[in-house]
């Protein structure tokens, strides 16, 4: 038998005395849920801290890594994909693409950038998965 009877079910808070938490300050993570700032996710290389889960990145994060202090020169900006076969199946391939060039902030699946890599100088290209699955 408890000890105490609660009289009502649930904490409620007014909706004007709720604070407000920008979005991205916190990252949760999927696998283990530990809570630790943005931020220091990013120091550990988007790696959980506590589980080791690898949380997926796109290209800016791959190239802040890679290069040395994040420094590099984005090769064929302008790159976009096309659709010289008329692609379409539930809806057409065109559409797909401006849709998702929209909600990604990039043109293209694929990012080029030159740099250095521990004082080498080198060229990486990188596929991002937010680009309707890496497809081009």
């Amino acid at each position: 038998m408890g000890w105490f009877k609660r009289i009502k079910s649930g904490i409620t808070t007014r909706s004007q005395d709720k604070k407000e938490i920008p979005e991205g300050l916190w990252y949760n993570c999927p696998k283990c849920k530990h809570l630790v700032p943005t931020e220091e996710h990013a120091e550990t290389y988007w790696v959980c801290a506590k589980c080791e889960h690898h949380e997926r990145i796109g290209s800016h994060e791959y190239f802040a890594i890679l290069f040395d202090e994040g420094k590099h020169r984005e090769l064929n900006k302008d790159l976009v994909s096309a659709d010289p076969l008329k692609f379409k199946d539930t809806k057409k391939y065109t559409d797909r693409i401006a849709k998702t060039q929209k909600s990604s902030g990039l043109k293209d699946a694929i990012r080029t950038a030159s740099g250095k890599l521990h004082g080498e100088d080198v060229v990486i290209a990188c596929m991002d998965f937010r680009f309707i699955g890496g497809s081009m």
